[in-house]
């Protein structure tokens, strides 16, 4: 197989995949950890994400309400299904193995997903300048610069997992594994 180098596509996705891993281990799933084992420089990255972006998501994820159900459900997701795809997905690019093909489609699908559905309570949030009325404290309001700020995280989340998963369903489908008869 041609080195990754030569393959500026593959090496793209493992970058990506590589840099998502630590991210997700250190930040996203940090309400998952029993807190006395988190160190405390990662839970100042997240307290300072926070205290930046307003972020519902892990916020509401992180708080135990039964109204962010879906949020927690979607960290484990990532926990359980996701890491383990970043690690073999990152390395089969990079070893040009096909085998990651239908690994990185069902990893671009979920994330996608439920990047969606995370940009569309970003956007379903009223905004207001600070300071916040009394009711849209927390979580419930973002300042338009926060709004800004969770837009541009969560975006290529959403962009480039898709793009992920049209690209190996093409690959997919050059090499027979979509035909008609499946679909």
């Amino acid at each position: 197989m041609t080195s990754i180098a030569k393959r500026p596509v593959d090496l793209f996705y493992a970058v990506f995949l590589a840099i998502h891993l630590p991210m997700t281990l250190a930040v996203d799933l940090q309400s998952l950890y029993p807190q006395h084992l988190i160190p405390e420089p990662l839970k100042e990255l997240l307290r300072f994400w926070i205290s930046i972006s307003n972020d519902p998501i892990l916020q509401g994820g992180g708080s135990g309400s039964p109204l962010w159900a879906w949020a927690r459900s979607f960290l484990a997701l990532e926990a359980v299904g996701q890491i383990p795809i970043f690690i073999f997905g990152a390395y089969g690019l990079y070893k040009g193995s096909r085998s990651v093909q239908v690994p990185l489609l069902v990893y671009g699908v979920s994330a996608a997903t439920t990047t969606f559905a995370c940009l569309a309570t970003v956007l379903a949030l009223p905004v207001h300048a600070p300071p916040f009325p009394p009711p849209l404290t927390g979580a419930l309001a973002l300042s338009p610069e926060q709004r800004t700020i969770l837009l541009g995280a969560y975006t290529p989340y959403l962009i480039i997992p898709l793009l992920i998963a049209c690209d190996m369903a093409g690959r997919l489908s050059r090499r027979g594994y979509l035909h008609e008869k499946m679909l």
